[in-house]
Formats: C-alpha cells, sequence, structure tokens
C-alpha cells in the first residue's frame, strides 16, 4: 500500500470546501477521512517547509498553495496557549500526544473595547485523529498538550487576520495581538 501523499489530502480538503462551504459539521465530517490518512504517516515531522509559530515550539507548512495551508507544530506539554480567535475557519487536530481543548464564542456584542465575555462550547481532551473545527460564532480556542511530543495539525483555508484577540475568560478582557507569523 501506498502512503496518503499531502497533495493527495489537500485535494480532498480543497474539494470538501468547494461542496459544503460553511457548513462546519459537514466539513468536518467531510475533511477527517483525508487528516486520518496523511496522519497514518509517521514521517510528517521531517517533512514540509519551516515556519515560525506563533504560542508553538516547531512549526512547518506541509502544504500551501496561496490560500489553503496545511501545518504541523508541536506544542510544548503545560504550556497553555490562550484562548485567541483567527479571523477565519480552521481544522485543529491532533497527529500525535494529547491536547485539552477548549471552544468558545463571544457573549457580549463587542461593543466595549477590551471588554469579553466568553461562553464555553466545548472542553475536550483530543487525542490522534479527533478533529475540531473552529468557525464563525465558536471561532475563538485555547488548549494545553497534556503530553510530551504533542504535534498538531491545523487547516486554513483564507488568512488569518493581521491582528488576533487573545482573550483572558477570569478577567472577561482581551489585548490585541500582531502575530510574528500571520499566515
Amino acid at each position: 500500500m501506498t502512503e496518503p501523499t499531502i497533495r493527495a489530502c489537500a485535494q480532498q480538503i480543497l474539494a470538501a470546501i468547494d461542496h459544503h462551504g460553511s457548513d462546519s459539521e459537514a466539513l468536518r465530517a467531510a475533511i477527517q477521512e483525508p487528516l486520518r490518512e496523511l496522519m497514518r504517516r509517521d514521517d510528517l515531522r521531517e517533512l514540509g517547509i519551516p515556519r515560525h509559530g506563533n504560542n508553538v515550539a516547531f512549526s512547518r507548512y506541509l502544504y500551501f498553495d496561496g490560500e489553503l495551508s496545511i501545518l504541523l507544530f508541536e506544542v510544548p506539554k503545560e504550556k497553555p496557549v490562550p484562548p485567541h480567535d483567527h479571523g477565519v475557519w480552521e481544522g485543529f487536530c491532533v497527529y500525535r500526544g494529547a491536547v485539552r481543548h477548549s471552544v468558545y464564542r463571544r457573549g457580549d456584542d463587542g461593543s466595549v473595547e477590551g471588554h469579553a465575555e466568553l461562553e464555553t462550547v466545548s472542553e475536550e481532551v483530543m487525542r490522534p485523529g479527533d478533529i475540531a473545527i473552529l468557525a464563525q460564532q465558536a471561532d475563538i480556542h485555547g488548549f494545553v498538550a497534556l503530553e510530551e511530543g504533542t504535534l498538531g495539525i491545523t487547516v486554513v483555508n483564507g488568512s488569518y487576520k493581521a491582528e488576533r484577540l487573545y482573550y483572558q475568560p477570569e478577567k472577561k478582557t482581551y489585548v490585541v495581538r500582531k502575530p510574528q507569523n500571520p499566515r
């Protein structure tokens, strides 16, 4: 049996985007199998092009065509990535290890600068093959690796926004940050 290729995975994801558009549940179901096929490979860490990641120890482009990107990244164990937004939908999955992943939505109207009330949509421990889609109405997430050597994969169709909001849910506040790598 031949190894699944990154290009084949990307082509199947693009077909799913064309077919399902912004229906995040249908999109999640449609991209799950191509990503799981790709995750059968043991060599993803050695593939791709290095990129400077935000909040992570290691990051590589596995695929990038100017619009769709598939990224591999390592999350340092027990170093929480605070809740943040992206301004574009993102598929988030675990390749190796385990992540405690939380998804939120804004509960306020955004009219007061620096103030945000987040509502928790889901909290789960994600393991290899688990996929979450972050999209409008629930496009804020935070996570922490539970095991050493945890690797994740993200799929993004479009560009991340230039300035992102990083939230402190317990204080009902946020700060604006400009990521070092907006793509």
